[in-house]
């Protein structure tokens, strides 16, 4: 500790590693970073000249070491290392390094400062458009970590760490960005089975102009019209706004106007989240008009709903 300024001197930046500002794509929708090209032409001609269309992707496991003022944990998260012949892009600046959501979730975490930036930066996109803000023209500052991707017999080994972190004192208000962070991203993973249980969430009927705010994977969702009386069920395991863009026709009730998003758990299975879906629709197709099966609803039909789901 420096007494005469109250900081910690600074995290130097390691041999073979570069520095990464902390944004967005790291959080939301892409996971994803581009490798510097002047870092990839460091791994000499010997490793470049070997990468072609028919070995161009390596399954990585991403070595993370947590911040200093977290107590320097190490975690192993999967990835993916990856080539992608972009048009008029040579092969140095091709490279790409893409996680799931595991180590989105723990970055999120580390970094909440970031993270709540990130999210700020991607609900107000348009807004910041027509400012021509960037995404680091929001909050004054970068926080950073440093990467090095070393390759040991063709296969690249991957290494994640602190370069520059915001301190939790210095943060303004580090513990709302904590829990920002952990409830928007991480909130089940965070819980017990107990609280899991407790803790699913339902929101409130927004409507479609909405849509892209929702971020939130893993769902149970539900289509609505309310002036037709018109309602779907429906499933996902990406957000709903990747599921259905504002620019994207729904494929069988494209007249719907507002939407409600129950989020299960994250480790929930592809298989019981269908099952779930079915059951809603199975569930309303004996209390709703609908042409999936035959017989009237049970509700009168001056006040019923229709179903607008076309599969069991």
């Amino acid at each position: 500790m420096d007494k005469r300024t109250d900081r910690v001197q600074p995290i130097r930046l390691s041999s073979d590693f570069f520095p990464l500002d902390i944004h967005k794509s790291m959080f939301i929708n892409d996971l994803t970073i581009t490798i510097p090209s002047y870092y990839a032409r460091m791994w000499g001609n010997d490793i470049l000249k070997n990468h072609n269309s028919s070995n161009r992707l390596w399954e990585v496991d991403i070595k993370y070491e947590s911040p200093k003022e977290l107590g320097r944990q190490i975690f192993v998260f999967k990835a993916k290392l990856y080539l992608s012949f972009i048009k008029k892009r040579n092969q140095e600046s091709s490279y790409r390094l893409k996680w799931d959501n595991a180590f989105a979730i723990q970055l999120a975490k580390d970094y909440p400062k970031s993270f709540v930036r990130s999210l700020e930066f991607h609900i107000g996109d348009e807004h910041y458009k027509e400012l021509k803000f960037t995404e680091f023209d929001i909050g004054g500052f970068k926080e950073q970590v440093q990467v090095k991707i070393v390759w040991e017999n063709g296969i690249p080994i991957v290494t994640v760490k602190e370069f520059f972190r915001v301190r939790d004192e210095s943060q303004g208000f580090p513990k709302v960005f904590k829990e920002l962070s952990s409830y928007l991203i991480a909130d089940y993973l965070l819980s017990s089975e107990e609280e899991m249980l407790r803790r699913i969430q339902i929101t409130s009927w927004k409507p479609r102009s909405e849509i892209g705010n929702e971020l939130n994977e893993n769902n149970i969702y539900i289509l609505l019209n309310r002036e037709s009386k018109e309602v779907y069920f429906g499933e996902t395991k990406v957000s709903l706004s990747k599921r259905y863009p504002l620019s994207q026709k729904h494929h069988s009730f494209d007249e719907w106007t507002e939407f409600c998003v129950i989020q299960l758990p994250p480790e929930t299975s592809d298989h019981t989240r269908l099952l779930i879906e079915r059951i809603l629709i199975a569930t309303g197709s004996k209390l709703f008009i609908n042409n999936l099966y035959e017989g009237g609803p049970v509700l009168d039909i001056d006040i019923s709903l229709k179903l607008r789901n076309r599969k069991k």
